[in-house]
């Protein structure tokens, strides 16, 4: 009866094995769909124009400081300042060509319309396009929640996990929650990381913004819901070991 009573006395402090394994399920080999992220508004865009010296520097932005004397941070600092913001109606404000509409477009597809337009002006000329902002943020019960600049816009779920240091023993691993905002709607999907089912969903792939919240399991919202409580549970558990310990010995 004592092992019992300790045994449910601790139940709630502790934190089983196999929550703490994710993808107990691994299926064999599956078709990967990777779905490319299109422009929204309110994204950043760094378009650079390659050509023939001075024709194309009507279309690049000048910059008065060298990239190779700048830091990383510096240079991202930079691009920002100097990308080409996406505004509410998916326009963004090009030198000489005006108003661009490259929302809903992927960046290979902006690429191709800035050639097709520059060719009016140009011979030669090599767009290259890339977002300055795609960055994802990920918060709760993961070992180092933020948000993350991503250099590739292909990015999945695990790792975005795996850049905000992996889950923390207490984050619930079967009810992941991700936040995402498309066509001007936020769309709220759960994920269980337990199972296969993350490869096929439709947020395994992150796009711009995403948000990540891993909420916590059952034993860290009774560890910190009561302090009292908290109190109690680890007392009563010490208590009870030392009464089992004089028990066993007398």
């Amino acid at each position: 009866m004592l092992l019992l009573w300790l045994s449910l006395t601790l139940a709630y402090a502790c934190v089983a094995r196999k929550d703490l394994i994710a993808l107990q399920n691994t299926p064999g080999p599956q078709t990967v769909e990777w779905i490319e992220p299109t422009v929204q508004p309110g994204d950043i865009l760094h378009i650079a124009v390659y050509g023939p010296e001075e024709p194309v520097a009507p279309f690049n932005h000048p910059v008065a400081m060298t990239p190779n004397a700048l830091t990383a941070p510096q240079q991202q600092t930079l691009e920002i300042f100097l990308g080409y913001l996406v505004n509410s109606r998916g326009e963004i404000d090009f030198p000489v060509l005006g108003a661009l509409s490259v929302a809903g477009l992927t960046l290979p597809q902006t690429k191709d319309t800035l050639e097709q337009r520059l060719r009016q002006y140009l011979r030669e000329v090599v767009v290259n396009v890339r977002f300055v902002n795609f960055r994802i943020t990920v918060l709760g019960e993961v070992n180092q929640p933020g948000t993350y600049a991503i250099s590739s816009p292909r990015v999945t779920l695990l790792e975005a996990l795996g850049r905000a240091g992996d889950l923390s023993p207490y984050a619930n691993r079967t009810n992941i929650l991700h936040i995402r905002e498309q066509n001007g709607q936020r769309i709220y999907t759960r994920v269980n990381l337990q199972t296969s089912d993350v490869f096929s969903s439709p947020v395994y792939y992150l796009q711009q913004n995403d948000i990540i919240y891993v909420e916590p399991n059952r034993a860290k919202i009774a560890a910190v819901a009561d302090p009292a409580t908290r109190i109690i549970t680890y007392t009563t558990g010490v208590l009870s070991v030392i009464t089992l310990l004089i028990a066993l010995f007398r």
